[in-house]
């Protein structure tokens, strides 16, 4: 516990003037576009407004962020992050290593995360770069042909790309990595467990083909999830912009993209959601237990991290 109390110094909760000013960042490039805003959208949204705000900050500061210096020490390292959102993670790691270099597809993203950034007096750890999905990998490779990355963060990225960018992520990130350095794979769901807390807040909805989700995603108990395909659906958009859409809202992974982009990928894994640190940020579920189970009986033997809820792995390079 005492590794967890000096990390937790750098957390930001109780300090109410940043809160607040974090909070505004992320209402107003974030929240106050979603539907039902002005009907009570900050009720509504309560929960997840936190998460932006402090929540996932904080958990990476007192979980993710010494779990990785443990394997990895962090002090004087250059990070590059793909799909930094509104920088929660980047602040947090900005805290404890040399540099943060941050892509986003995302434009009010970046301003968030560079308001966020602002805000922790960390804008000269961190640079962030606003490019187009499919000049993405072209872009990195070209910024870091020299200068090679220590680590590669991907804080809930994977889910959020077509498979096709998913695995060309996978490939290129061995790329632009120095040998020895690590890929950070942080709380990515794993599509082999029974419920997609992620996306549809639905048992087995992640399991389905896109065509077959997108039919079933009216039932979903989550209103922005499920308001935002109708609004996409009645501006009479492509069926494949409609199954893109749907895409970017959350798939699950599982070990078969690791296994067609690593070369013997369990060898390489330092660490992953089994450890300690990451056992008390995701309490197990049965339903890990039954997958686990299953995965023995039918002899497939995987690093347990693969059976977790959410995939958090370090790979080594």
């Amino acid at each position: 516990m005492g590794e967890l109390e000096l990390y937790s110094e750098h957390c930001i909760r109780d300090d109410k003037a940043l809160v607040a000013e974090i909070r505004k960042m992320v209402i107003e490039t974030r929240f106050s576009k979603l539907s039902g805003w002005s009907e009570g959208g900050e009720a509504l949204y309560a929960r997840d407004i936190d998460r932006h705000t402090f929540l996932r900050h904080d958990r990476t500061i007192k979980f993710i962020v010494p779990w990785v210096n443990q394997y990895f020490p962090l002090a004087d390292k250059r990070i590059v992050e793909i799909g930094c959102g509104t920088g929660s993670s980047t602040a947090a790691f900005a805290k404890f290593a040399d540099s943060v270099t941050a892509y986003e597809i995302q434009k009010s993203s970046i301003d968030g995360a560079k308001r966020r950034l602002a805000a922790h007096g960390l804008s000269n750890k961190a640079e962030f770069n606003l490019v187009r999905p499919e000049h993405l990998w072209s872009s990195i490779r070209s910024d870091h042909a020299s200068k090679k990355a220590d680590i590669l963060l991907l804080f809930a990225l994977l889910e959020h790309q077509t498979l096709e960018e998913r695995l060309e992520t996978l490939r290129s990130a061995q790329e632009i990595v120095r040998p020895g350095g690590i890929i950070v794979i942080c709380e990515t769901p794993n599509r082999l467990v029974y419920f997609d807390n992620h996306t549809s807040q639905m048992p087995f909805f992640h399991m389905l083909p896109l065509d077959l989700q997108l039919m079933v995603a009216p039932q979903s108990p989550r209103r922005d999830f499920r308001d935002s395909l109708e609004r996409a659906a009645r501006k009479g958009l492509k069926r494949e912009d409609l199954l893109l859409a749907l895409s970017r809202w959350g798939q699950g992974v599982s070990f078969h993209e690791f296994d067609l982009t690593f070369d013997d990928v369990d060898a390489r894994i330092l660490s992953g959601g089994t450890h300690p640190n990451l056992m008390k940020l995701r309490r197990p579920e049965p339903q890990e237990e039954i997958l686990r189970a299953y995965m023995e009986s039918a002899g497939i033997r995987r690093h347990p991290a693969f059976s977790r809820y959410f995939l958090d792995l370090i790979i080594r390079v």
